[in-house]
């Protein structure tokens, strides 16, 4: 722990609480034992349930938890889009070519595409030279691999990508845009594009329709498994790229505080 992070954890500024104070995007998780007992239970429940503490362990990383508490700045909510950005070209370049794969197809969601957006965001955010301003990182790169990996060698798993990814930002990351709007001062719809889909009329019932698509695909028991274990190593992967970022966030973290505070870090 650095010198700064340990002085926060023992003041009380306003905008941190203990963990189960944090604020959260919205996901309401049934019991993993509840779903595992029902004899039937469908894969989109199974699938959640499997994944709900590794999508908690994702929310309580510094970042993400800064990021809820409207704990940014243009500059780390620029960052942690770039590597979005480079997340979700990487996912939909593999999707696209694999939109006709047994799996892949049944959820295949053009409306769903956010690469271009998000090269509208960066672009706001950065200027028009964004791209010569990306940065691949370790956890980018880690993360970028896994999907090109599955593509040339298991692109049906490339479904609990989809899912982990886009039904997040379906849900939680709809809070998100809400804090980051008035963090960060904007207006209208410029630098938060990523966080609308307007192709997307319901954005409750498009999920109700993208988890009956995920019941009825043709899985073994065994590749229901495998699926599910891969949407564990997209949270996982998600997570180290939050770690990653922790550093942006405590130089945003650092702006917040009050000046004597500050002078307390240097002294």
């Amino acid at each position: 722990m650095t010198r700064l992070t340990s002085i926060i954890a023992k003041s009380r500024l306003p905008f941190l609480s203990t963990a189960k104070d944090q604020p959260k995007t919205g996901r309401i998780d049934e019991s993993l034992e509840s779903v595992r007992e029902q004899e039937e239970a469908s894969f989109s429940k199974r699938i959640k349930a499997e994944t709900a503490e590794a999508h908690r362990i994702v929310e309580s990383t510094n970042f993400v938890k800064g990021i809820l508490r409207g704990v940014m700045d243009l500059e780390s909510f620029g960052n942690m889009q770039a590597g979005m950005y480079l997340v979700y070209s990487a996912m939909e370049i593999e999707l696209e070519r694999h939109k006709d794969h047994p799996l892949v197809s049944e959820v295949y969601f053009p409306e769903l595409k956010r690469t271009e957006v998000l090269e509208d965001d960066l672009r706001f955010l950065y200027g028009e030279d964004w791209e010569s301003q990306i940065r691949s990182t370790p956890a980018r790169e880690e993360y970028v691999e896994r999907i090109h990996w599955l593509g040339d060698n298991d692109p049906g798993l490339l479904v609990a990508h989809s899912y982990t990814r886009y039904l997040g930002d379906l849900s939680g990351g709809q809070a998100v845009s809400k804090i980051a709007r008035r963090s960060l001062d904007l207006e209208g719809r410029d630098g938060l594009r990523f966080f609308d889909f307007d192709e997307v009329e319901d954005g409750k019932a498009f999920k109700n329709e993208y988890r009956r698509r995920l019941d009825e695909l043709p899985l073994s028991d065994v590749r229901a498994m495998e699926v599910i274990d891969e949407a564990k190593k997209v949270f996982a992967l998600n997570q180290r790229l939050f770690e990653e970022l922790e550093g942006s966030w405590i130089r945003t973290l650092a702006s917040f505080l009050p000046i004597d505070f500050n002078s307390r870090l240097r002294a």
